[in-house]
């Protein structure tokens, strides 16, 4: 298994001082190399999931286990260094910047972050620019084929593109880091069919040609009997099933609870 989440509890205060308790227990094996969808209706705690897996919620009890490593309470910033990459459910390029600066920024190469390294050492500078420019290249080639048309949009501003288009080019991007899990947080949500048709084989591509684990959050029950092969159903603070997609989704209990058939 490539993710353990072991008897994950959180609780959180409301506005009137009540104490409620959003996962009570959650335990997920996500296996290497398949594609895991996480479900379950609004409020369930699917997000807090993600933001205690990344490193953004610390006020939990129980345990993650990364690659056989203990990921409990390790900042946000060293997580997102450590093989774990994200897409948010707002995640979006960064307007202000060009296409071939927001994929650069991803690049797991640190290089020229430093204040004044382009003046301390710009040979080293010079040369990792270079290397991450052609990385860039690559990344886009490798996921949307050869003389696409992305590569001649690199200089444009990020904020120029459509939100179709910003959301495929944010799942990309996640290919510039070197990840080995990727969290993905409603890709489709928002997204027309059509990008949800090139989500849905970004997606595939980052299984089978790349490798990677896919761990995602997703409300649309036909992409994710499409796309995923492990479906674990959350409900009421805890893992309620688990199993293969399709077994899941027809299973008489989660059909009733959540689809409301």
């Amino acid at each position: 298994m490539i993710l353990q989440l072991k008897d994950i509890r959180i609780s959180f205060t409301n506005a009137q001082n009540e104490s409620f308790d959003l996962l009570r227990g959650v335990n997920l094996d996500v296996e290497k190399g398949k594609i895991t969808a996480l479900v379950g209706g609004n409020g369930t705690g699917k997000t807090t999931l993600f933001n205690i897996i990344s490193g953004f919620e610390k006020n939990y009890t129980g345990e993650v286990v990364f690659e056989g490593n203990d990921f409990n309470r390790i900042p946000a910033h060293r997580i997102s260094l450590m093989g774990i990459g994200r897409l948010f459910q707002d995640g979006q390029l960064m307007g202000g910047l060009t296409l071939m600066e927001n994929m650069k920024l991803a690049s797991d190469d640190t290089t020229g972050e430093m204040p004044f390294s382009s003046l301390l050492f710009p040979k080293k500078w010079k040369k990792a620019e270079l290397q991450k420019e052609l990385q860039v290249r690559e990344v886009l080639t490798r996921i949307f084929g050869q003389d696409n048309k992305y590569l001649n949009m690199l200089d444009k501003d990020a904020s120029e593109f459509s939100y179709g288009e910003q959301r495929i080019l944010s799942l990309a991007r996640l290919l510039m880091g070197g990840d080995r899990l990727l969290l993905l947080d409603e890709p489709t949500s928002g997204v027309n069919p059509m990008y949800i048709e090139i989500i849905e084989q970004i997606i595939r591509e980052m299984k089978e040609q790349e490798g990677l684990t896919v761990l995602l959050i997703e409300h649309n029950m036909h992409f994710v009997r499409k796309v995923a092969d492990v479906c674990a159903y959350l409900d009421e603070g805890i893992i309620a099933k688990v199993g293969p997609t399709a077994e899941v989704l027809d299973d008489k209990n989660v059909r009733n609870s959540y689809l409301g058939l």
